[in-house]
């Protein structure tokens, strides 16, 4: 949005006509009102002394601009009333003087039987004139009362009779205002919007929100696309993820045109397209905001709208797509109760891991103990057959197979220091 200093307005329309076909008119300083738009930008509305032709007028304001912006506008179509009494146009220029900053303005004369006539100008930065030229214009037709005798209704139907944004050439953003809005919401009530009359809420779950209006228009945000092998580009993730569920959904897949990408802040795409879902409705405009979470996720932020009614209905949608916010306090819920489950689970599968090494652990000793015992018992069952016991000599800490009659001699000629060992001792590793 642009402000324009007063001072400098009033010194650039009070200057002397410049052009000898503009030169019967002038302003002066007094004569014109420079007024601050609470929506942004600027009108300036005012009677021009001396007398002469429409074209004169015209020419006249056209140059006061050219001077005030440093850059001669470029002007769009004439609008005239029917009574030939007024002509508007939109103009566009580059204001050199303000580092080259992109404006856009609507350019009003009227002029009276006697040739007195009548001027205004609204100016506001480019983008965002479409939203704010309908409230000057509001403003300016409410205060462009009588400005000299017999003027006021001369001055009156110019206001009537200047053309909206949407009807002029130019670019803009937002050529009408939104709509009246009602806060309402549905589903889980994770998520509330805006919408204007006709339009419904469609679903919501999770903090994602879809709706729809009574012209084809769609909106979804907070949207998240999971369990997809996502490619490297989001949009075609997009389009082929979109007319799967399209598909399994008995509809024909929508036909997808990229008009721009450009990478936005949070590792994030914005993408304009047009789409024909060949649903019978034509071709939309549509807008997307995709951001990649994880090599098998994305959130998805988008609305398209029927290209006969995007530009009538483009500030309204703006509007519905701000109004949408999440209950953040039933979100903390979900998150909380999210982790909870994540903590649920990491537990119920620790305690299974725990578990199952248990069962592996008592399961690998009970097989050593089922070893040991047939190795033990197949020690015994030799050392009978072969009749010959294990000795231990407790002096040097040895042990040994003997047969039974030497183990017999030793244990008789020194029986403190060597011993028989039971079956019950025999020391696996040693013994058998």
């Amino acid at each position: 949005m642009i402000r324009i200093q007063k001072a400098i307005i009033a010194s650039v329309l009070g200057l002397a006509a410049i052009s000898a076909t503009a030169q019967q008119f002038s302003s002066t300083q007094a004569s014109f009102k420079v007024t601050d738009s609470q929506g942004g930008g600027q009108y300036i509305y005012g009677p021009l002394t001396g007398r002469g032709s429409m074209p004169d007028a015209i020419v006249y304001m056209l140059r006061q601009v050219h001077n005030y912006v440093d850059d001669r506008p470029e002007v769009g179509k004439f609008f005239q009333s029917r009574d030939g009494t007024s002509v508007s146009a939109f103009f566009t220029a580059t204001a050199k003087n303000r580092g080259n900053l992109p404006i856009a303005g609507l350019l009003i004369v009227s002029r009276a039987a006697d040739g007195s006539a009548f001027a205004a100008v609204l100016l506001d930065a480019k983008s965002h004139f479409g939203a704010s030229e309908p409230v000057m214009m509001k403003a300016l037709s409410a205060v462009w009362q009588p400005l000299g005798a017999g003027s006021s209704g001369a001055a009156a139907s110019a206001v009537a009779a200047a053309p909206s944004a949407s009807q002029g050439n130019l670019p803009a953003a937002h050529p009408r205002g939104p709509a009246p809005l009602v806060q309402t919401t549905g589903g889980d009530r994770s998520a509330v919007i805006s919408l204007p009359a006709g339009w419904k809420v469609t679903s919501v779950a999770s903090g994602t929100l879809s709706a729809a209006g009574p012209n084809g228009e769609m909106l979804f945000l907070g949207g998240l696309y999971q369990g997809f092998q996502m490619r490297p580009d989001l949009f075609e993730n997009f389009v082929n993820i979109g007319n799967q569920y399209r598909r399994k959904n008995g509809l024909q897949a929508g036909t997808y045109t990229v008009i721009s990408k450009s990478n936005v802040p949070g590792n994030a795409m914005q993408v304009m397209y047009n789409v024909d879902l060949n649903d019978g409705v034509g071709l939309r405009k549509g807008s997307v905001r995709l951001s990649l979470w994880g090599p098998r996720a994305m959130s998805v932020d988008g609305s398209n709208i029927p290209v006969r009614f995007a530009e009538e209905e483009n500030a309204t949608l703006l509007a519905v797509i701000r109004s949408y916010q999440q209950n953040e306090q039933m979100m903390a819920q979900m998150r909380q109760g999210a982790m909870n489950r994540v903590q649920a689970d990491a537990a119920r599968a620790n305690a299974q891991s725990i578990a199952l090494n248990q069962r592996r652990e008592a399961s690998n000793a009970a097989f050593d103990a089922h070893m040991d015992n047939l190795d033990r018992s197949s020690k015994i069952n030799q050392d009978y057959i072969l009749d010959r016991p294990v000795v231990r000599d407790s002096e040097n800490a040895e042990r040994g197979t003997l047969s039974n009659s030497y183990a017999d001699s030793l244990v008789r000629g020194n029986p403190d220091r060597f011993q028989i060992v039971p079956n019950q001792d025999l020391i696996k590793g040693k013994d058998y």
